[in-house]
């Protein structure tokens, strides 16, 4: 099938549609906007046990997710500072996401200072020093309330801000998960616009200035646009939701999608201008570079965690679309252009120069560059594994300072939650329970990283109470409880830990940030085994939370992402065996994508970059940018070794031609990414800096490595008479020097 001539005679309808699509894609992102669903299904949805047994316990207890509003002024328990909580409440209540709040102004006066230095409250709803003060609001879930969560975070903002105004000398402050969601997404969301923007605008710069022309400098920039416009309109259509994954989308869409266009516009000139010839001669290597990181996508489709099959479903799309539009915009761009390089003699003298050095030092340059990629995957045992949420962002960011704010002043927001039920069905409210959990909670409370822990027995041993030791007096302690309390708060506190449709109890344990996702599930596992213990066989423990899932749901990225690594690795040679149709080439072929990978690992252990869920993701994209300019060096060369050229005349032309397009490709993407550095949210700057360097070590390997190896493997098939890495199907050969003008391959 002749896929370039049908794209060829169709390309100005192809063009047609997809501006159409764009359009109606443009419109429908600004009228309906990107789904708005922060549902924890939505977010972090998997197929896993543990998310199942999190979905039971948000049935059971309302929301997982909470926000918080605190109040710090000279006393907590002062007339203004009270006023000041109570209207927050009265207008927090009043909003449909907000399922409950507690706070200590709801308990009547003569209760205020019990309640505030029991340990119900203490550190929960006052602070030890007696200074600051909370509203706790417990959130319904995204999909239970016709209100989008970005108008709740909005009237909350209002609500705070109003505080603010109107009660000097109060500090009013909003944090908690459920507004930390949303500010950290549309943060990032920002921060991609803004960046991406001035990513654009450098790339065009260096397009300019590489190509001459305006005309091809706007030609990869309105592909690489126009195929994120699709994608994202895909992903309205397809109802995929796009809240996390939405940066790593656009990002890698665009850049691989701009690569094949410079590719493309630098090859045209090798063609007399012709684009349709262009475009068949580039075909294979170009859909080579999209069928490798399609392979390596789909290694990544296998994971339990539905956010990011999702990603991998769209980035297929979006390459695929993106080759497709480079394919046709070639046709109808590069025929009325013709580059007019102001770098090319820049580029030129760095093409002979690295050549120059490959071919006089081609042992010299294997090892050298052998030992860097030993050291920088030796490094790997350096790198710092940091799952701390707060260390995503700066140290000056609201974000943070809110976040800590609250950490220092009560209670860390994050819990490990442990449900008891039984195994007969019956209630597990019994003296025996209570006293288990009473001990459980004295053996983990204050031992690192747990602060506290809060349960039924909190309240059953209010004022100093003992823990009941019949049933009878349980049941009537209960009983009292649930009417003192829903006569002092207006509802019943209770229901919080003991299940209203089961009647399971809950004990939260409040754990600080900071430990590894090993250490956290291990902790739980531990906590539920004790509990356990101290139960007996007629008792069920399970353990969930967000402390605890969250921590499940990073080490199942790290798991995906190194499974991924592996299949990308597998695909990517198998992919560059097939679209290369040598074994030989392609294993030469694997040696700069995985020295950028190598260099990646380096420049993170020795810059000391966090790995985590976000960072970790790094070394893949290296591994598929490198891989990009590697396969269509490789192609060019056994193009030229087909047509009769000996191994060093093949590299010198490969060299001064497909070298130029890798070298432009290289420039663009580093000055695309090298912005990004200036984010606000660490991941995405660390992403920025490191990209751009691997670019640059990347290229390097293109440029020495590549053609040394080839070199090295032609002396082995000549000294060992193995058969050729590449058959000659055209014994004319070329009689060019080993550093002159490219041959032209009609």
């Amino acid at each position: 099938m002749d896929i370039a001539g049908w794209i060829a005679r169709w390309h100005r309808e192809i063009l047609l549609v997809a501006g159409a699509l764009v359009i109606a894609s443009v419109v429908s992102l600004y009228v309906d906007g990107l789904s708005d669903d922060y549902s924890l299904r939505v977010l972090a949805g998997s197929s896993t046990e543990e998310f199942a047994e999190l979905e039971r316990y948000v049935e059971e207890f309302a929301g997982v997710e909470l926000t918080l509003i605190v109040v710090e002024s000279d006393s907590a328990m002062s007339t203004k500072t009270l006023e000041c909580l109570g209207r927050i409440v009265e207008q927090a209540q009043a909003l449909e996401a907000v399922d409950s709040a507690a706070c200590i102004s709801q308990a009547p006066p003569l209760f205020r200072g019990i309640l505030a230095r029991s340990s119900v409250a203490k550190g929960l709803l006052v602070s030890d020093d007696g200074k600051a003060a909370s509203v706790i609001l417990q959130m319904r879930d995204d999909s239970a309330v016709p209100t989008p969560r970005s108008e709740t975070v909005a009237e909350l903002k209002r609500i705070v801000a109003d505080a603010n105004n109107d009660f000097a000398g109060h500090e009013v402050v909003l944090t908690g998960p459920y507004v930390v969601s949303y500010e950290m997404t549309h943060l990032v969301w920002d921060d991609l616009i803004t960046f991406g923007l001035l990513g654009a605008v450098a790339a065009l710069v260096v397009l300019g200035l590489s190509l001459g022309t305006f005309a091809l400098a706007l030609y990869p920039l309105l592909v690489g646009v126009a195929s994120v416009a699709l994608t994202l309109g895909a992903s309205m259509a397809l109802e995929i939701n796009t809240a996390l994954n939405l940066p790593m989308l656009v990002l890698l869409s665009a850049v691989l999608t701009i690569a094949n266009c410079v590719h493309l516009a630098v090859g045209h000139d090798e063609t007399r201008g012709d684009a349709v010839a262009t475009v068949r001669r580039l075909l294979r290597p170009c859909w080579g570079v999209v069928a490798t990181t399609i392979v390596g996508f789909a290694a990544v489709g296998v994971s339990a965690l539905q956010p990011v099959r999702s990603f991998a479903l769209l980035m297929a799309l979006g390459l695929f679309i993106g080759l497709v539009l480079s394919l046709a915009g070639a046709c109808a761009s590069l025929s009325h252009s013709a580059t007019r390089p102001l770098l090319a003699q820049s580029i030129a003298g760095l093409l002979r120069g690295s050549l120059t050095i490959a071919v006089r030092y081609t042992v010299p340059v294997a090892f050298v560059f052998a030992v860097f990629a030993l050291i920088g995957a030796g490094l790997t045992s350096q790198l710092e594994f940091n799952l701390r949420f707060l260390d995503n962002f700066r140290p000056d960011d609201e974000i943070r300072t809110n976040y800590e704010f609250v950490q220092d002043k009560l209670t860390p927001m994050q819990s490990i939650e442990v449900l008891i039920d039984r195994t007969d069905g019956r209630s597990p409210l019994t003296p025996h329970a209570m006293a288990a959990i009473e001990s459980l909670s004295s053996e983990y409370e204050g031992r690192e990283p747990i602060t506290r822990a809060v349960s039924v027995v909190d309240f059953l041993t209010f004022g100093g109470w003992k823990l009941p030791e019949s049933q009878s007096g349980l049941d009537q302690r209960m009983q009292l409880l649930k009417t003192t309390m829903g006569m002092m708060l207006g509802e019943d506190p209770l229901e919080g830990f003991v299940g209203p449709r089961t009647g399971a109890l809950r004990v939260t344990f409040f754990a600080v940030d900071g430990p590894t996702a090993g250490a956290k599930i291990k902790l739980g596992d531990e906590i539920a085994a004790s509990a356990q213990g101290l139960l007996g066989d007629d008792y069920r423990v399970r353990v969930t939370g967000l402390y605890y899932f969250y921590a499940h749901v990073a080490r199942e990225l790290l798991r995906d992402q190194a499974i991924s690594l592996g299949a990308s690795v597998l695909g990517v040679f198998v992919t560059m065996a097939w679209v290369l149709r040598s074994w030989r080439l392609a294993m030469v072929g694997m040696a700069p994508p995985l020295f950028a990978g190598a260099s990646c690992v380096g420049l993170m252990a020795l810059f000391h970059v966090p790995f985590n869920t976000v960072t970790s993701m790094m070394l893949a994209i290296a591994l598929g940018i490198a891989v990009d300019d590697t396969i269509h060096y490789l192609w060019r060369y056994r193009r030229y070794r087909q047509r009769g050229c000996a191994a060093r005349r093949a590299i010198a032309a490969t060299q001064l031609s497909v070298g130029r397009a890798c070298t432009l490709t290289s420039l663009v993407i580093a000055a695309g990414f090298a912005v990004m550095g200036l984010s606000r949210f660490l991941p995405i700057a660390y992403f920025g800096y490191v990209i751009s360097a691997v670019m640059a070590i990347a290229l390097a390997a293109n440029l020495v490595l590549l053609p040394a190896l080839l070199l090295l493997v032609d002396r082995m098939v000549r000294r060992w008479n193995l058969s050729p890495t590449v058959e000659v199907t055209d014994d004319r050969t070329r009689h060019a020097s080993m550093i002159a003008t490219p041959v032209r391959v009609e």
